[in-house]
């Protein structure tokens, strides 16, 4: 069953979403761009947290500093703490992230210690790394039953739903 307009369902946003979009990478890129625009008008009640934010963040930096200054991925973030001004000058991921945090209908959710708790026993469970387990006990906090991810390691977890950017709408 599609998640789509009309549904009052909440859906979760996770990292690859957006780094499909910034990235243009692979086929998903146009699905997962059309997915975000229609998110921005509020034609379905979307959210994601600061964690997911902060991956999105990780993962511009680097590519901004391996693209401005042909340093290899592997050495950038060794590199980044050597030259913090590569941070500062990365004008373009600053926009981006910008423009991520302007989807108003969008709800941003903090991470509490309680949140943080619940992880742990999720990554016990269902063997997720840390920052997936953050996700999904973000989305139980607060009711959120689907997440919209390429990453199979939710398909582990029972109680959410995952759904690609094609399948909403």
């Amino acid at each position: 069953m599609a998640v789509g307009s009309g549904s009052d369902a909440t859906i979760f946003i996770d990292a690859n979403i957006f780094l499909n979009t910034i990235f243009s990478s692979g086929k998903e890129s146009a699905t997962c761009a059309r997915f975000l625009e229609e998110a921005g008008t509020g034609v379905f009640p979307t959210a994601t947290s600061v964690i997911v934010l902060n991956e999105v963040l990780h993962r511009l930096i680097i590519a901004s500093v391996v693209s401005s200054s042909g340093i290899a991925p592997e050495s950038a973030v060794h590199q980044i703490k050597l030259h913090p001004e590569f941070v500062r000058e990365a004008e373009a991921v600053w926009e981006v992230m910008e423009d991520i945090r302007s989807i108003r209908s969008m709800k941003i959710y903090g991470i509490s210690p309680a949140t943080f708790e619940r992880s742990l026993a999720i990554m016990q469970e269902w063997g997720l790394l840390g920052n997936d387990a953050l996700h999904v006990a973000c989305m139980e906090e607060h009711s959120i039953g689907t997440i919209a991810t390429y990453d199979r390691d939710f398909s582990r977890v029972s109680s959410i739903k995952i759904r690609k950017p094609v399948d909403i709408g």
